[in-house]
């Protein structure tokens, strides 16, 4: 039987990296770190409410940001779990923000000594329903790229290649309401608007490079469509980190924000929304110390 301290695996098989770190392999870093693990694969996302209910104590995910959102929005307020996130994914958004990276079974081991850490989520509210996120929710260029190349469907460069084809050419910026804490933010027609919790999002899009996911704040970015920079500029300020410095992009803080819906496509993590009856407001607030999550202490 093995010893240390019970925890639980939860593992998708199906993310990006996952053939780096097999499961067994994971359980054995894991129990080098002083946890027992038991497994549970991520098979069917549906069956994970039922599983999660009968969980207490730490909790790793060997996947990517969609195996945290599975999982996650299932814990919401919990204080018994603690999240450790094993990246398998293809960007890693959440944990990179956490500043895990590296190789998964190295992560594992680096579990030995831990900081639980409050992680916040966003909640929003609009004519469609309520959700939740994680990682990020807004509107413009990239909302409208993912609802055309629909995640749903599974990666596929050929149909991410026609979306950018199909969406770009025609793309007009738009002129929206904001607010901020309750005060007005005017700004001009936008190209991009993103109200993150992490520093990126999407394929590794790093928007908010100082987002702190567990600030009790929001990072709301919004890039000017009047007047942008060039492509070459912002993919630099990508690889950067300092896209939030551009000319044409402001950034701010807030605990609550209101943007005007038009009948835009929105997207909420990796997936999208559209309200059935624009007119009314998408209201995105934070939800502070929504999850606990642990982070590898480093000895040193």
């Amino acid at each position: 039987m093995p010893t240390g301290r019970p925890a639980t695996l939860l593992y998708n098989a199906a993310a990006g990296s996952s053939s780096l770190a097999p499961p067994d392999e994971l359980c054995a870093a894991l129990a080098e770190a002083g946890f027992a693990p038991q497994v549970l694969e991520t098979t069917h996302p549906e069956l994970l409410a039922g599983l999660l209910r009968e969980l207490t104590g730490p909790v790793f995910l060997g996947g990517g940001d969609g195996t945290f959102r599975d999982t996650a929005r299932h814990l919401l307020g919990r204080t018994d779990i603690q999240l450790g996130v094993l990246p398998l994914g293809t960007s890693n958004n959440i944990a990179r923000t956490l500043g895990v990276y590296g190789d998964p079974l190295e992560v594992a081991r680096r579990y030995r000594h831990v900081r639980v850490l409050p992680f916040d989520a966003g909640r929003v509210r609009a004519a469609w329903g309520e959700d939740v996120f994680f990682e990020a929710c807004g509107c413009g260029v990239f909302a409208e790229l993912l609802h055309a190349y629909d995640p749903q469907q599974g990666k596929s460069p050929l149909r991410a290649m026609k979306a950018l084809l199909d969406i770009l050419p025609g793309f007009q910026a738009q002129t929206l309401e904001v607010t901020v804490d309750g005060q007005p933010a005017p700004g001009p027609p936008l190209a991009l608007l993103a109200v993150m919790n992490t520093r990126s999002t999407g394929n590794g899009l790093h928007l908010a490079p100082e987002a702190n996911p567990g600030d009790g704040h929001l990072n709301l970015i919004r890039v000017n469509g009047a007047e942008r920079d060039s492509l070459l500029a912002y993919g630099a300020a990508l690889l950067r980190g300092d896209f939030h410095t551009l000319s044409s992009v402001d950034a701010l803080p807030g605990r609550r924000i209101t943007v005007s819906d038009q009948g835009q496509v929105f997207h909420v993590d990796h997936e999208t929304r559209q309200s059935p009856q624009p007119g009314g407001v998408v209201d995105i607030k934070v939800w502070p110390a929504a999850l606990r999550v642990l982070t590898p202490l480093d000895e040193g």
